[in-house]
């Protein structure tokens, strides 16, 4: 009875570990996205001078949630763990009771942005971890003791997770699930020009060095490109629930919506102007130009921005989602995102030729296939190794 008893605390803290370790991973996989779900809460509970540091302690926080729940897969240092883990489940368990009462309109981000949960499910799921923890810890005495194995599983564990932490803030996450993903397709705002034109958007033919591209008339290109002709491009114009708007203005304020759905287009997104590498961003928005794609280099209203450098302006909130990078790239093919990349990542200018040459469904595959192999293959290996080693 006893052996029974000792095995069903231990299943208790295995279910939890699991569910503070994937809870972890997926907030590592998206620090800035950790960052925003924290700055919320900061609001919500007006304790808004803390902004500063909605980044650092999310990224905290996914790294004491994933580390807790290697200690109790692995059953390492069990009575510190179980106090670290209590001590979590009862404050995330009040936490999201006030949220449930208050019923903002914010996202829990209990998983970040891969599963959304309502207050009132976030709230029963913590409750169903302190009755899971009761069970798994209570008394606080007689946790028995680990193999030696799972230490050495837990310490090869550990710098895995900072690792991960380190490369998806150093680049961009490997899975993206926020509605700006690659796949998805954008749709144009109604209210524009181009919808009186019945889907007719004219197009400009330009030539150099025997490569031809297509412009849009408000990105013709410089003097060094040969006027050959004016085409036109047949889209249509909708708006579609399922879609995510990508809404940005010129200088005028006029929307400009439709210039990221035509043709092949690279977005040069700055949600920190202050912050960004302008120089860099104006050699890659001339890369891209060069090899015939559309550049849209758009950023938030703010200091630091070149006066002489075309930009549109979008919100923050956006151009956060639309790439998690300050500066970030993402290639869109007539409305679909097909890629992204942070500033270290983005492709130099022979790179973008091969690319924008491929067909678009190619190069979304290759691209999206081989970050969630790396994704999937570190989860397996992170599981791998916490319970069978």
């Amino acid at each position: 009875m006893k052996k029974a008893h000792h095995r069903l605390r231990r299943l208790c803290a295995v279910l939890i570990g699991l569910t503070f370790l994937f809870s972890g991973l997926f907030k590592l996989l998206d620090p800035v996205g950790t960052g925003l779900i924290v700055s919320e809460y900061f609001k919500f509970f007006h304790i808004g001078f803390l902004q500063g540091l909605s980044k650092p302690l999310g990224m905290g926080l996914a790294l004491l949630e994933s580390i807790t729940g290697a200690a109790l897969i692995t059953g390492v240092y069990r009575k510190l763990t179980a106090v670290v883990a209590s001590v979590m489940v009862v404050f995330f368990t009040v936490v999201t009771l006030i949220l449930w009462i208050a019923n903002p309109v914010m996202d829990c981000g209990c998983f970040g942005e891969a599963i959304h949960l309502t207050h009132a499910q976030t709230f029963w799921k913590n409750v169903v971890l302190l009755v899971l923890a009761l069970i798994a810890f209570v008394p606080f005495q007689n946790f028995g003791v680990p193999r030696k194995g799972k230490v050495v599983a837990f310490w090869l564990a550990v710098p895995s997770l900072v690792f991960a932490l380190w490369f998806n803030a150093r680049h961009l996450p490997m899975i993206d699930y926020t509605e700006f993903k690659p796949g998805a397709e954008l749709f144009a705002s109604l209210d524009n020009d181009y919808q009186a034109m019945d889907g007719k958007v004219p197009t400009f033919i330009y030539e150099r060095d025997g490569q031809r591209g297509s412009f849009s008339l408000e990105n013709l290109p410089d003097s060094t490109w040969t006027f050959v002709g004016v085409d036109t491009l047949s889209r249509s114009v909708y708006r579609s629930e399922d879609k995510p708007v990508l809404s940005f203005r010129d200088a005028e304020g006029t929307y400009q919506d439709e210039m990221a759905v035509l043709g092949k287009v690279v977005t040069l997104s700055v949600y920190d102007p202050g912050k960004a590498d302008w120089p860099s961003i104006r050699e890659q928005a001339a890369d891209v130009r060069a090899q015939g794609a559309t550049p849209l280099v758009l950023t938030v209203p703010g200091e630091g921005i070149p006066q002489d450098f075309p930009v549109y302006y979008g919100d923050y909130k956006p151009l956060i989602t639309l790439n998690r990078a300050n500066g970030g790239a993402t290639y869109i093919d007539n409305g679909e995102i097909i890629s992204k990349w942070s500033p270290k990542d983005v492709p130099s200018g022979s790179e973008w030729s091969g690319l924008l040459e491929r067909d678009p469904v190619d190069a979304f595959t290759d691209f999206t296939v081989k970050r969630r192999i790396k994704a999937q293959g570190f989860a397996l290996y992170l599981l791998a190794l916490l319970l069978l080693l």
